[in-house]
């Protein structure tokens, strides 16, 4: 094995518990979905466009400063979402490419991009890799982002704990799926609204 591999491996070893953890949340849905049904929560998308201008009046209220109303929402799957944390560490100009490439590769476990990327630029691998390894390891606990007046929400997670919650509850799922659904629409709720606010942060 080639010392750019096992830097290369070394840095997914670094994400392990990470990446654990998102098989995890993903096998248990499935489980969770399928002994669920018919048990339906609803839908994610549905919910969000109908909390959204509430949560608009919400962050006037509170602050007195006005959402842009070119502000949108947009739900995001487990690889996109890590793309994005490559946008927000906000690199130079001339190295977005090399930064979109690495959280990509990241995101897709491919070993042998990264090892391209750190033969191509070393030096840059390196700076950034910390960045990703910072910002990617928390993604199983992060419901939402904003960048660019959008807010971006972590269909991942969002759609998959209530599934999770109420299968771990046990049966009758009837009797407790109103507790858990009142979570996951408090979840969303305060998901939106606190990327609703740091939308405007640039106002303040």
């Amino acid at each position: 094995m080639e010392e750019f591999e096992e830097f290369a491996l070394a840095l997914m070893d670094q994400l392990s518990v990470e990446i654990s953890e998102e098989k995890e949340i993903t096998a248990t849905s499935s489980i969770a979905i399928q002994a669920l049904s018919p048990i339906k929560f609803e839908d994610i998308k549905v919910l969000a466009y109908s909390i959204f201008p509430k949560m608009v009046e919400k962050v006037a209220e509170f602050t007195g400063i006005e959402v842009s109303p070119e502000t949108k929402i947009e739900f995001l799957d487990l690889v996109d979402l890590k793309k994005l944390k490559g946008r927000k560490v906000f690199p130079t100009k001339d190295a977005v490419g090399f930064v979109d490439d690495l959280f990509t590769a990241i995101a897709l476990e491919k070993i042998d991009k990264l090892v391209e990327l750190m033969k191509k630029d070393t030096a840059r691998f390196l700076v950034y890799s910390t960045y990703a390894k910072s910002y990617i390891s928390k993604i199983s606990t992060t419901y939402g982002d904003c960048l660019d007046s959008k807010i971006f929400l972590n269909k991942f997670v969002l759609e998959g704990y209530p599934q999770i919650i109420l299968h771990k509850k046990g049966q009758p799922y009837e009797s407790n799926f109103d507790h858990v659904n009142s979570g996951y629409v408090g979840a969303l709720m305060m998901t939106i609204l606190e990327e609703q606010i740091h939308s405007i942060q640039t106002n303040l």
